[in-house]
Protein backbone atom coordinates (compact mmCIF):
# COMPACT_ATOMS: atom_id res chain seq x y z
CA UNK A 1 0.00 0.00 0.00
CA UNK A 2 1.35 3.62 -0.98
CA UNK A 3 1.27 5.83 2.29
CA UNK A 4 0.33 9.50 1.24
CA UNK A 5 3.58 10.84 0.51
CA UNK A 6 4.44 8.42 -1.77
CA UNK A 7 1.20 9.11 -3.38
CA UNK A 8 1.77 12.53 -4.18
CA UNK A 9 5.02 11.38 -5.15
CA UNK A 10 3.41 9.16 -7.65
CA UNK A 11 0.78 11.43 -8.78
CA UNK A 12 3.73 14.31 -9.68
CA UNK A 13 5.75 11.94 -11.42
CA UNK A 14 2.41 10.46 -13.36
CA UNK A 15 1.19 13.97 -14.77
CA UNK A 16 5.27 14.38 -15.62
CA UNK A 17 5.20 11.21 -17.42
CA UNK A 18 1.77 12.77 -19.11
CA UNK A 19 3.59 15.56 -20.05
CA UNK A 20 7.19 13.75 -21.75
CA UNK A 21 4.59 11.81 -24.04
CA UNK A 22 3.49 15.02 -25.08
CA UNK A 23 6.47 16.10 -25.81
CA UNK A 24 6.84 12.75 -27.68
CA UNK A 25 4.48 13.45 -29.76
CA UNK A 26 5.63 16.89 -30.60
CA UNK A 27 9.40 15.53 -31.39
CA UNK A 28 7.88 12.63 -33.62
CA UNK A 29 5.17 15.21 -35.26
CA UNK A 30 8.82 17.31 -35.76
CA UNK A 31 10.41 14.30 -37.48
CA UNK A 32 7.58 13.65 -39.66
CA UNK A 33 7.84 16.98 -41.05
CA UNK A 34 11.18 16.97 -41.80
CA UNK A 35 10.91 13.11 -43.51
CA UNK A 36 8.89 14.78 -45.86
CA UNK A 37 10.65 17.54 -46.51
CA UNK A 38 13.15 15.26 -47.12
CA UNK A 39 11.18 14.19 -49.80
CA UNK A 40 10.62 17.47 -51.34
CA UNK A 41 13.92 17.71 -51.72
CA UNK A 42 14.93 14.78 -53.00
CA UNK A 43 12.47 15.53 -55.50
CA UNK A 44 14.00 19.08 -56.73
CA UNK A 45 17.75 17.71 -55.87
CA UNK A 46 18.19 20.44 -53.48
CA UNK A 47 20.98 19.18 -51.92
CA UNK A 48 21.76 22.25 -49.39
CA UNK A 49 17.90 21.80 -47.95
CA UNK A 50 18.38 18.15 -47.87
CA UNK A 51 21.64 18.18 -45.99
CA UNK A 52 19.96 20.84 -43.45
CA UNK A 53 16.94 18.97 -43.17
CA UNK A 54 19.01 15.49 -41.77
CA UNK A 55 20.63 17.76 -39.65
CA UNK A 56 17.68 18.90 -38.05
CA UNK A 57 16.36 14.99 -38.22
CA UNK A 58 19.70 14.07 -35.80
CA UNK A 59 18.90 16.45 -33.25
CA UNK A 60 15.17 15.76 -32.85
CA UNK A 61 16.66 11.81 -32.71
CA UNK A 62 18.93 13.00 -30.01
CA UNK A 63 15.79 14.86 -28.27
CA UNK A 64 13.76 11.75 -28.71
CA UNK A 65 16.39 9.40 -26.98
CA UNK A 66 16.66 11.84 -24.08
CA UNK A 67 13.02 11.83 -23.68
CA UNK A 68 12.84 8.21 -23.86
CA UNK A 69 15.72 7.87 -21.23
CA UNK A 70 13.51 9.93 -19.27
CA UNK A 71 10.81 8.11 -19.51
CA UNK A 72 12.48 4.70 -18.59
CA UNK A 73 13.93 6.94 -15.42
CA UNK A 74 10.08 7.57 -14.97
CA UNK A 75 8.85 4.88 -15.41
CA UNK A 76 11.36 2.88 -13.18
CA UNK A 77 10.09 5.14 -10.57
CA UNK A 78 6.58 4.90 -10.79
CA UNK A 79 7.34 1.19 -10.89
CA UNK A 80 9.52 1.40 -7.10
CA UNK A 81 6.54 3.44 -5.54
CA UNK A 82 3.84 1.23 -6.61
CA UNK A 83 5.88 -1.85 -5.68
CA UNK A 84 4.59 -2.88 -9.47
CA UNK A 85 5.99 -3.80 -12.23
CA UNK A 86 5.09 -0.88 -15.07
CA UNK A 87 7.57 -1.50 -17.69
CA UNK A 88 5.04 -2.24 -20.45
CA UNK A 89 2.60 0.57 -21.50
CA UNK A 90 -0.56 -1.60 -21.07
CA UNK A 91 0.93 -2.94 -17.36
CA UNK A 92 1.24 0.76 -16.37
CA UNK A 93 -2.15 1.81 -18.05
CA UNK A 94 -3.94 -0.92 -16.24
CA UNK A 95 -2.26 0.46 -13.14
CA UNK A 96 -3.38 3.75 -13.31
CA UNK A 97 -6.87 2.81 -14.09
CA UNK A 98 -7.32 0.54 -11.44
CA UNK A 99 -5.48 3.23 -8.84
CA UNK A 100 -7.49 6.40 -9.15
CA UNK A 101 -5.48 7.42 -12.16
CA UNK A 102 -7.94 7.30 -14.91
CA UNK A 103 -7.69 10.64 -15.92
CA UNK A 104 -4.02 9.88 -16.66
CA UNK A 105 -4.62 6.95 -18.13
CA UNK A 106 -6.83 8.14 -20.75
CA UNK A 107 -4.32 11.04 -21.66
CA UNK A 108 -1.70 8.49 -21.92
CA UNK A 109 -3.51 6.24 -23.62
CA UNK A 110 -4.66 9.05 -26.04
CA UNK A 111 -0.83 10.29 -26.47
CA UNK A 112 0.17 6.75 -26.95
CA UNK A 113 -2.14 6.15 -29.78
CA UNK A 114 -1.28 9.51 -31.23
CA UNK A 115 2.58 8.41 -31.06
CA UNK A 116 1.48 5.20 -32.73
CA UNK A 117 0.29 6.35 -35.72
CA UNK A 118 3.21 9.58 -36.22
CA UNK A 119 5.51 6.84 -35.82
CA UNK A 120 3.96 4.53 -38.59
CA UNK A 121 3.20 7.60 -40.83
CA UNK A 122 7.13 8.33 -40.25
CA UNK A 123 8.02 4.73 -41.10
CA UNK A 124 6.07 4.92 -44.30
CA UNK A 125 7.81 8.33 -45.39
CA UNK A 126 10.86 6.84 -45.09
CA UNK A 127 10.16 3.72 -47.31
CA UNK A 128 8.82 6.36 -49.78
CA UNK A 129 12.18 8.30 -49.41
CA UNK A 130 14.13 5.03 -49.92
CA UNK A 131 12.13 3.89 -53.05
CA UNK A 132 13.06 7.41 -54.86
CA UNK A 133 16.84 7.16 -53.68
CA UNK A 134 16.86 3.62 -55.24
CA UNK A 135 15.49 4.56 -58.05
CA UNK A 136 17.86 7.64 -58.49
CA UNK A 137 20.66 5.45 -57.95
CA UNK A 138 19.83 3.35 -60.64
CA UNK A 139 19.15 5.87 -62.89
CA UNK A 140 22.72 7.33 -62.24
CA UNK A 141 24.26 3.68 -62.40
CA UNK A 142 22.95 3.02 -66.01
CA UNK A 143 23.72 6.82 -67.09
CA UNK A 144 27.16 6.33 -65.94
CA UNK A 145 27.68 3.00 -68.12
CA UNK A 146 25.68 4.67 -71.19
CA UNK A 147 28.97 7.12 -70.69
CA UNK A 148 31.19 4.22 -70.93
CA UNK A 149 29.54 2.62 -74.31
CA UNK A 150 28.31 -0.30 -72.19
CA UNK A 151 24.96 -1.52 -72.51
CA UNK A 152 23.93 -3.35 -68.70
CA UNK A 153 21.19 -5.89 -69.04
CA UNK A 154 19.49 -8.75 -67.63
CA UNK A 155 18.62 -12.02 -68.01
CA UNK A 156 17.09 -15.44 -66.38
CA UNK A 157 18.99 -18.64 -65.91
CA UNK A 158 17.60 -21.97 -66.27
CA UNK A 159 17.81 -21.77 -62.70
CA UNK A 160 15.20 -18.75 -62.67
CA UNK A 161 18.29 -15.92 -60.90
CA UNK A 162 18.96 -13.24 -63.06
CA UNK A 163 21.86 -12.67 -64.78
CA UNK A 164 23.78 -9.53 -65.58
CA UNK A 165 25.00 -9.10 -68.79
CA UNK A 166 27.38 -6.19 -70.38
CA UNK A 167 27.61 -5.80 -74.06
CA UNK A 168 30.34 -3.56 -75.74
Amino acid sequence: MINENQLLKFKLKTSSLVDLWKEFCKSHTELYELTCDEYLYLLESNIEKLEEAIENKNIILENIAKLDDSRQELIRELGELSGENLEKFTLLSKYLRENNGTNEAKQLDGYNALLLDIIEKIQDQNKKNQVFLNKAILSLQDLRQSFTGKKNYKTYGADGATKSNTSP
